[in-house]
């Protein structure tokens, strides 16, 4: 569960009677929840334009197996409709295929956010235009165990409890009880610093029961890290409409999980998403009452208030709706749209936030006063590639709490020796806010100086970065060698990952060979020998690094 050392403030906090130990073992006046370990498959579709037949609604679609959960991989605007066998069709459903909850970094594909779809076999799909080009329809199948060994229990353990006492978590599911020993994550958890805390709805249906909950969250982790390429789960925590609230990314509840649900402020949020669609129809109280008592007690864990303002420093992205550097104002609980294009979590969600804010204050555990004077910095991602900027912002105050502007800040970064060496320097704006970019070659530690203030420290890392020299010809004969070489810096080793294409269009391995590197340079002869077309992409080991896109070549008959 990744780190678990309990700080004073935390432990003040929680209270001795409310560790990690009564958080996510057995629940108060309930037995241990059963471990659910179903296996959830993922499998897919390709829908080809002569599917459509010239129009925009696609034929009857048969699945291979049933599904319970749906999304897709293309470009435009996209609706989907299910029906069981011989059932009844569902309300057309729109497949929003931006992904605005995304990592900050990373190379994982794209692809719409999922919709529940609840034991289908048959769907349908309407486009905005004529289908020009195939799209890839990604499903996942959740084992009726899942299905009927929810966590129930959970929503009835909330409805006996007493009043909540300020600075005490909800009932909270854990991973071992909706399934994830199922989907294990990619690489281990990141930590970076809560701030704020961001508020979602998952776009799926609102039509659920109790016990469906647990299977919903399995379908949407296992899309997650299957479909979008991610590392786990996006999503903090989850709340279903009765008030169960699950652990999402793995790394431990109390501790600063990095997630992917709010691109360009991941490393600096906590993210709760709502299963449902919310852009109409309100959370109902079971669910507002859970939320609130969940983000009054892990912001307060993490030493921030649950209401006000706070300035965090954007890392971009497609879907970031500021450019990366760019100090932002964000109310500590905020929703997804705050930060992102999109329209999450719904319009009707986003006017419960008022009251959500006010609810969460009056369960929020103490904090700790401001200091008089003081200087903050907020890291926009914990790691970015090779040579590309890292982005910090913050804000200088003077004794009292008032804004310090017109105060020069220094960006210091701590050099071979340990000294601290100044890299950049700024001047604080009319509000106390600064912000500024640096290109970064090689991790280490940064803080922030001004008026004889300093902030706390943070880490900024680097990721491998991987180039690839484009060969002069992309058609190869069978029999041949293909050559290819780039830079990789730092330097490090590299594999490059070898995939055919089948006649379905999907990719399949074929091989993964290590190339030769001398510094920063690296080479590799690839002997091609069956025709087809290959997909080439160059790695390095381990979860931090860039890579350049694919190489597709083809490879012909002598």
């Amino acid at each position: 569960m990744g780190r678990t050392t309990i700080t004073r403030r935390r432990a003040h906090v929680l209270g001795a009677s409310a560790g990690l130990a009564s958080l996510l073992g057995p629940l108060p006046g309930m037995p241990a929840l059963a471990a659910v370990r179903p296996r959830a498959r993922g499998f897919g579709l390709t829908v080809t334009p002569a599917d459509f037949d010239g129009g925009r609604t696609s034929r009857v679609l048969r699945a291979p197996r049933r599904f319970d959960l749906v999304g897709v991989r293309g470009s435009g605007r996209v609706e989907v409709r299910v029906r069981a066998r011989g059932g009844r069709w569902s309300a057309w459903v729109p497949l929003a295929a931006h992904g605005d909850h995304a990592p900050d970094t990373g190379t994982g594909q794209r692809a719409s956010d999922p919709v529940w779809t609840g034991g289908s076999h048959e769907l349908q799909l309407r486009l905005a235009r004529p289908a020009r080009r195939s799209l890839r329809v990604h499903m996942v199948a959740v084992p009726a165990a899942a299905r009927r060994r929810g966590a129930v229990r959970t929503a009835r353990a909330r409805a006996a409890q007493a009043a909540p006492a300020p600075g005490t978590p909800p009932p909270i599911v854990p991973r071992s009880a909706w399934g994830a020993d199922a989907v294990p994550p990619r690489s281990q958890p990141s930590f970076g610093a809560v701030q704020v805390g961001f508020v979602h709805h998952t776009v799926t249906t609102n039509d659920y029961a109790p016990q469906d909950s647990a299977a919903i969250v399995l379908g949407i982790a296992k899309y997650h890290r299957d479909t979008n390429g991610w590392n786990d789960i996006g999503y903090n925590f989850l709340v279903d409409k009765y008030g169960q609230v699950f652990e999402g990314r793995a790394g431990g509840v109390d501790q600063p999980v990095v997630g992917a649900q709010a691109q360009g402020y991941n490393a600096q949020s906590t993210g709760v998403a709502h299963l449902g669609t919310y852009a109409a129809e309100a959370i109902a109280e079971p669910a507002m009452a859970a939320t609130a008592q969940l983000l009054g007690w892990k912001l307060s864990l993490h030493g921030v208030p649950t209401e006000g303002t706070v300035v965090l420093a954007s890392a971009g992205g497609s879907s970031n709706r500021y450019p990366s550097g760019t100090p932002v104002s964000f109310q500590r609980i905020s929703g997804h749209r705050d930060g992102d294009n999109t329209s999450c979590p719904g319009d009707a969600l986003y006017g419960q936030l008022p009251e959500l804010r006010r609810r969460a204050t009056a369960l929020a555990g103490p904090i700790a006063p401001p200091a008089p004077g003081a200087v903050t910095l907020s890291v926009a991602v914990p790691s970015v590639p090779y040579g590309q900027a890292a982005a910090f912002a913050g804000m200088v105050t003077h004794a009292g709490g008032g804004a310090a502007p017109g105060e020069t800040v220094a960006l210091q970064k701590r050099g071979a020796t340990g000294a601290w060496v100044t890299v950049a320097r700024t001047t604080a704006a009319p509000d106390g806010t600064w912000a500024a970019r640096v290109p970064w070659k090689r991790s280490g530690q940064v803080r922030a100086a001004a008026a004889g203030l300093t902030s706390p420290v943070a880490s900024v890392a680097v990721l491998t970065s991987v180039t690839v020299r484009v060969p002069r010809r992309r058609r190869v004969r069978s029999g041949g060698v293909l050559r290819l070489g780039g830079r990789v810096r730092p330097g490090g080793p590299i594999r490059v990952l070898v995939e055919i294409q089948g006649r379905d269009g999907a990719w399949r391995r074929v091989r993964e060979l290590r190339a030769r590197v001398r510094g920063t340079s690296w080479s590799l002869g690839i002997p091609m020998r069956r025709p087809g077309l290959y997909r080439l992409t160059p790695r390095t080991p381990g979860p931090e690094r860039v890579q350049s896109g694919a190489l597709v070549v083809r490879v012909v008959r002598r």
